[in-house]
């Protein structure tokens, strides 16, 4: 159906995960690589799982949402490259002699899938590519080099066909994403350095890519089943959120070196810094199993990429915990892009969708190019409809047999007859209010399908709102209840942690004697803005009898609360400590917390 010997067509890039699907168009100019046409969609729910399309139908009608979108001239059917998670994609470095003849090659290599692949060779879809950058001399004196072989499932490729059969394009290559995450990292100039060891490591919806890497070249890898999503269900289940509403605040959950804005976003902070905990320990693992196969070397640099990389000092906390530099993959770093269309905060997630939009000849290092559609659509090898004929020695043929073929061809002859009488007379009838039926049925699909799209966006629009209610939503103000607590302090007290919430203020310190603390409990609960000022407790500890330790609770008076500048807080005649010794000085306030 399809020709792949000249594309005519835009080359497009596609990327698909369960959160937002994403579309491509790179051109090389003279000013170098630039970003043409980009868009992004939410993906429908329940269209991908462990990163494969189940719903092709569906997913078709988006890409051609997106092609609508991004504006992709469609005179002429564009071409889509995709990537497949590494998980589905079974990958194998094998070691050869430098030198094999080609056919000689492509024989081992399919003895080798063979032996590794765990379904059918007639099922599989295979390329592999030889990486020079390996070659060695190995300790027997034989100069070898390795090749990586690839191998995936007819029915997986060709669901990526349907879908491209609905949006109307044709399917380009089929990548795997580490190894394109890899190429769009060293389009960037992050994987070029030679003899350097990096880990290139791609957070994903679904799982985690982890991959060794020198000179482009991917020498180790393997995946975790961790990613965004495991991450947003323990957010969802720690703070009784749903799942989406845990997806829409993973941007502002403070990972490392962030002072949490509220007490719910430092709770996901701590359930974040235990996911990414398990994921460094299986980063360490991975290299410690490398050097065991290899001897002591030395990994240079992590990189991040994917859409892990949205949570903030994501790469301080890695640097942290694995005691090695780690930076954000952004493959567009040297192109030109629009930052209205692509923010810099997105670029390090798109990594795999740059690595399978470009052209391989614009790379300057040479990488590992695999395409499991390179064969372009083929059958599969489990055809229900196809039959198998065995053929035996035919038995001899009985007497009554002529007599009951003869008696057949009569039954044959009046089935005809009736057949004609009703294709002439009935069937037309009959076919007029199936074509009137089918009308009705196409026409009530295309309005459920345009109810469909309006709720769609209307969820959109909710979640938008959503966001915009969180951004300009109005705060409260603290200040009153701050003067109250500077104006109401005696002198001979100091107060070493003030915490505020919704409904009570609580004071923590220490003072030369037990007066000094009632005097401020009485102070405090005299005050227009502070009631119920109770002295939680106040004792001499051994180490320190000079002073009083001490803990005052007041509740706050909420409809008293005045902006800051009126003089509704009457100064008592005790006297009080100056505002800037209250809220400057560290000796006196050394913590100040305040809940929302």
């Amino acid at each position: 159906m399809f020709s792949f010997g000249k594309k005519k067509g835009a080359m497009l890039g596609l990327d698909i995960n369960s959160d937002s699907t994403t579309l491509i168009q790179l051109d090389k100019t003279k000013s170098g690589i630039e970003v043409q046409r980009f868009a992004c969609q939410p993906t429908p729910p329940n269209c991908i799982r462990e990163g494969l399309i189940t719903d092709p139908v569906t997913m078709g009608q988006l890409v051609d949402d997106l092609l609508k979108e991004a504006q992709i001239p469609t005179n002429q059917a564009p071409i889509i490259n995709v990537s497949v998670p590494a998980q589905a994609v079974v990958i194998r470095l094998m070691p050869v002699p430098v030198g094999m003849p080609p056919e000689e090659l492509a024989d081992v290599v399919t003895q080798e899938a063979t032996n590794h692949v765990p379904f059918p060779i007639t099922e599989a879809n295979l390329d592999w590519c030889q990486m020079n950058a390996t070659e060695r001399t190995d300790p027997d004196g034989v100069r070898r080099v390795d090749v990586i072989l690839s191998a995936i499932q007819h029915s997986i490729v060709e669901s990526y066909w349907r879908m491209a059969d609905v949006a109307g394009v044709k399917l380009g290559r089929v990548e795997v994403s580490s190894l394109s995450v890899i190429r769009g990292l060293a389009l960037a100039g992050y994987l070029g350095s030679s003899g350097h060891l990096s880990l290139v490591v791609n957070i994903r919806q679904d799982a985690t890519d982890i991959n060794i890497v020198r000179s482009a070249m991917p020498l180790f890898g393997r995946s975790i089943i961790l990613g965004v999503e495991a991450l947003t269900e323990a957010i969802a289940r720690s703070l009784d959120l749903s799942f989406d509403q845990a997806m829409e605040i993973l941007p502002d959950v403070p990972v490392f070196n962030i002072t949490p804005a509220d007490a719910r976003l430092g709770q996901a902070g701590q359930v974040a810094r235990t996911i990414f905990s398990d994921i460094g320990d299986e980063l360490n693992k991975s290299v410690e199993f490398y050097r065991s196969q290899v001897g002591d070397v030395k990994i240079d640099q992590v990189i991040l990429t994917g859409p892990g990389c949205m949570m903030p000092n994501i790469d301080e906390y890695f640097t942290s915990k694995l005691r090695i530099k780690t930076i954000l993959g952004d493959p567009m770093r040297d192109m030109l892009v629009d930052e209205s269309r692509v923010s810099p905060r997105m670029r390090p997630i798109l990594a795999a969708l740059i690595g399978s939009s470009i052209e391989p000849t614009w790379n300057p290092s040479i990488t590992v190019d695999l395409d499991l559609n390179k064969e372009g659509r083929l059958p599969l090898a489990l055809d229900l409809t196809r039959t198998q004929n065995i053929l035996d020695e035919p038995p001899p043929t009985p007497g009554w047999f002529k007599p009951t073929l003869i008696y057949s061809f009569s039954v044959l002859l009046l089935s005809l007859a009736s057949w004609i009488y009703f294709a002439n007379f009935d069937v037309p009838q009959a076919q007029k209010e199936i074509e009137v039926t089918n009308a009705l049925i196409t026409d009530g699909n295309r309005k459920l399908a345009d109810l469909k799209r309006l709720r769609q966006d209307n969820e959109v629009l909710e979640r938008r709102k959503q966001v915009l209610d969180r951004l300009v939503g109005g705060g409260k103000h603290w200040s009153g209840y701050l003067e109250a607590v500077r104006d109401n302090t005696p002198k001979g007290l100091q107060i070493n942690q003030l915490s505020l919430n919704d409904s009570e203020l609580k004071l923590e310190g220490a003072a030369l004697d037990f007066s000094t603390v009632s005097n401020l409990s009485i102070n405090l609960g005299s005050s227009n803005l502070l009631s119920d000022a109770n002295i939680e407790y106040a004792l001499r500890p051994e180490k320190t009898p000079d002073r009083v330790t001490f803990c005052v609770l007041s509740k706050l008076a909420q409809d008293k609360v005045t902006v800051p500048g009126t003089n509704i807080i009457e100064k008592p005649n005790t006297a009080t400590v100056k505002p800037s010794s209250l809220i400057s000085s560290k000796n006196t306030i050394s913590t100040i917390e305040v809940s929302q």
